[in-house]
């Protein structure tokens, strides 16, 4: 193992060095045939992806928008769930029907909540339709409470993914997904949505949820919205380690799919863009998640006490020795193989410094700087400082 080391100073003389592992980790991609034109398989906790298609590239995502629409809306937490919204006219404007042209407006054969002019409807239900039933009327009248109108929330909206959540390749138009020639994003972006929203308890619990009662309002009497999503329901595609997230289809985007699944603990994210007909979409998400389920961890030694680590004492000819009190190993599964380097810490030390003595710590960090692994530090043999010296580290 060679060391290509890089040195600064932090806090009270604690000196942090950084070298670089021959054995870095590298994932191995699942292998798995998708028929969708873009694709990602995430690990919602780490951010890993084990398997990617085409998934920088441009893509309509029809109704996966609303994912956005409502990470957003729950993370700002302007709107109280049991808040009363007036649905307005504006709200509810049809293209064929309107002189205007605008992206948010609704078009005939869209899918609907149902929402009418003047019915006063609860936020809660609002976002229950916005997801069961992908609601566009619902997603506007969300849009025009939360901002004041439709396009203010849009400018807002694509801030937030772009500053907050790190979409670089996502522009918004609408908070629905109705078609519109600059409203566009990528499967990788999608899943960065996906993987924030399910960091918020009541989005995970929205996008999972099998049937909502709307309750009866100022129009209508009271309303069952049902989950759409076939990987939850019973029959042909369903797949009972899924519990969410969005569909999406238009003719132009074809059909899209944002799902989530858990198994033992750990959480997958898998984007479909582009998909031919419904059921593609459900079959190369099942294929994906099975993949990575059927994965074994492996563990890797990665450095261990044999490995002696040395540090220059300042103004002396000294040198401490110093190697891992045991064994630094790394477990995980073949597609979520982490790249990582090492790190020192080593402590601000005052003398006699004694053999056995914690002088340091070592930790694995991944390419997200998050620490994977750590162990200590123990000198090697016992070093008696000068007389100075001693009485230096004493003050």
């Amino acid at each position: 193992m060679t060391f290509a080391m890089q040195r600064y100073t932090g806090g009270m003389l604690r000196i942090v060095v950084f070298f670089a592992l021959i054995s870095a980790l590298y994932s191995k991609s699942l292998d798995v045939n998708v028929i969708a034109r873009s694709a990602i398989l995430m690990n919602a906790e780490t951010g890993a992806v084990l398997f990617e298609k085409d998934s920088r590239s441009k893509a309509y995502p029809a109704s996966t928008t609303k994912i956005a629409t409502l990470l957003y809306i729950l993370e700002q937490q302007k709107l109280p769930f049991d808040r009363l919204i007036t649905v307005s006219a504006d709200a509810l404007k049809m293209k064929h029907l309107s002189k205007e042209v605008a992206p948010h407006l609704l078009i005939p054969d869209g899918t609907m909540m149902g929402l009418m002019k003047g019915e006063k409807v609860s936020v809660e239900a609002l976002l229950h339709g916005l997801m069961l039933v992908s609601g566009n009327d619902a997603a506007n009248v969300l849009a025009e409470a939360h901002a004041g109108s439709v396009p203010q929330f849009m400018e807002e909206l694509n801030r937030y993914l772009r500053e907050t959540v790190g979409c670089t390749r996502t522009q918004l138009c609408n908070p629905h997904g109705i078609h519109w020639h600059e409203h566009y994003t990528c499967a990788y972006d999608l899943c960065l949505i996906a993987r924030k929203g399910l960091q918020v308890p009541k989005f995970r619990q929205i996008v999972s949820t099998m049937i909502y009662r709307c309750p009866k309002s100022n129009k209508r009497p009271e309303v069952e919205l049902k989950q759409f999503n076939a990987l939850l329901k019973k029959g042909r595609h369903h797949y009972p380690k899924a519990f969410g997230i969005k569909t999406g289809f238009h003719s132009n985007a074809m059909n899209a799919l944002v799902a989530a699944a858990e198994h033992e603990g750990r959480v997958l994210i898998a984007v479909l863009l582009g998909c031919p007909n419904s059921g593609n979409r459900y079959q190369d998400a099942i294929r994906l998640f099975e993949a990575a389920f059927k994965e074994k961890q492996q563990k890797k030694h990665i450095l261990g006490p044999e490995r002696i680590l040395t540090h220059p004492i300042s103004k002396t000819k000294k040198t401490l020795r110093a190697a891992l009190a045991k064994e630094l190993e790394l477990t995980f599964f073949p597609s979520e193989e982490p790249q990582c380097k090492a790190m020192v810490h080593w402590e601000a030390l005052s003398f006699p410094i004694k053999k056995g003595q914690k002088v340091g710590e070592v930790h694995l960090i991944d390419e997200q700087q998050r620490v994977l692994k750590k162990g200590d530090l123990l000198a090697k043999e016992e070093i008696q400082g000068s007389w100075l010296q001693k009485l230096l580290s004493w003050l």
